[in-house]
């Protein structure tokens, strides 16, 4: 009859940690929640954590706290109470020293007890293996760049690795005199403080002030999951400090300007057709792209023309003439990822032939 019950327990009782996103320090360990299918218990956790090399790191044990039934989190209060016992390996001084979790392989082993029995309720062990993200690198603006855009197109590169729910947030300030970037970024009132951006480019907000010419600004992009930062990109600042151009394009040769010069800051209109030289010094390849609408951002742009990259130099020319997602006098950003792995940013006026 006591087997029956002990089962009976652990098969009304589970935990939900995310070692992926809460697996890196020690308060992060207090974010496992527990569902409880059963009456409500007064219970106690332990979570011993260990290292593949190390062998155990830490043991967290908390004082006893109510499972109601349902979802549950562990309180405040018992999370701030509980017995934190770290081990004498160079991990868990490292830990100690650093408050996170340094490279390895990991295991979480979260044990619930009844507060008056101590039997067993549930046992559960997750394993992940913690490694330094990559760094979350800025694209355009670039860093000390002179542009021409007020209301500037946005884009960084995606956190590796990917964590599901991952959401950014993206700040941009003015850096005034005798001010440097990191210290504008701290204490300035935000132009752009955008949180929940779901892809790795911020179109321009309609309801943020134009960027004025002549001056600085400084931006920077943070992951994040919940309420926990997962990476954070450095600061890069630039300058709106030019006049817009806008070229024709005729149907000649020379009517392919190289992409590197299209992207500094000048834009031109459109017959219905994008023109651009670019090298490419790979083999042979579909062209990545995509068009993103300046003037109305809500419109998705589908249908894009494909075309095939051959070794050396190439004259682009994109009909998007036929495509009704293209309106007559919108403006457009197109997003090209170069063989070389770079991306840039071509932007266009959209004028149809009369």
């Amino acid at each position: 009859m006591l087997l029956l019950l002990t089962i009976g327990a652990k098969a009304q009782t589970s935990i939900q940690f995310i070692p992926e996103v809460y697996g890196t320090t020690i308060n992060g360990l207090f974010r496992a929640s527990i569902f409880n299918s059963g009456g409500a218990k007064n219970v106690r956790i332990n979570i011993t954590v260990s290292e593949a090399k190390a062998g155990k790191v830490l043991m967290i044990s908390t004082g006893s706290f109510t499972l109601m039934s349902g979802n549950n989190v562990i309180p405040v209060g018992v999370a701030q109470s509980a017995n934190v016992a770290l081990s004498e390996n160079a991990t868990a001084n490292f830990i100690r020293r650093n408050q996170y979790f340094p490279q390895g392989d990991y295991e979480y082993d979260f044990n619930i007890i009844s507060a008056s029995s101590s039997e067993e309720i549930i046992d559960q062990i997750f394993s992940h293996e913690v490694s330094p993200p990559a760094p979350l690198d800025l694209i355009e603006p670039y860093d000390q760049d002179e542009i021409c855009e007020n209301r500037p197109l946005l884009t960084w590169q995606p956190s590796v690795p990917h964590v599901m729910g991952l959401l950014y947030q993206v700040v941009l300030v003015e850096v005034k005199e005798k001010q440097n970037a990191v210290e504008a970024l701290n204490y300035n009132l935000p132009v752009i403080n955008q949180k929940g951006v779901m892809a790795n480019l911020l179109l321009y907000p309609p309801n943020a002030k134009d960027l004025s010419k002549g001056k600085k600004y400084a931006w920077q992009v943070t992951a994040y999951k919940d309420q926990t930062v997962i990476n954070r990109s450095d600061i890069w600042s630039f300058q709106v400090n030019c006049s817009d151009t806008l070229v024709n394009v005729v149907e000649n040769d020379f009517g392919y300007r190289d992409i590197e010069d299209l992207v500094k800051g000048n834009f031109y209109v459109s017959d219905g057709f994008v023109r651009f030289a670019l090298v490419n010094s790979y083999a042979e390849q579909k062209l990545q792209y995509e068009v993103l609408c300046v003037s109305h951002p809500e419109i998705k742009i589908k249908r894009l023309p494909s075309v095939k990259l051959k070794r050396g130099h190439n004259k682009i020319n994109l009909d998007f003439s036929h495509n009704l997602s293209f309106k007559d006098g919108y403006s457009y950003v197109m997003k090209v990822n170069l063989p070389s792995g770079t991306t840039k940013s071509l932007r266009f006026i959209y004028k149809e032939k009369e």
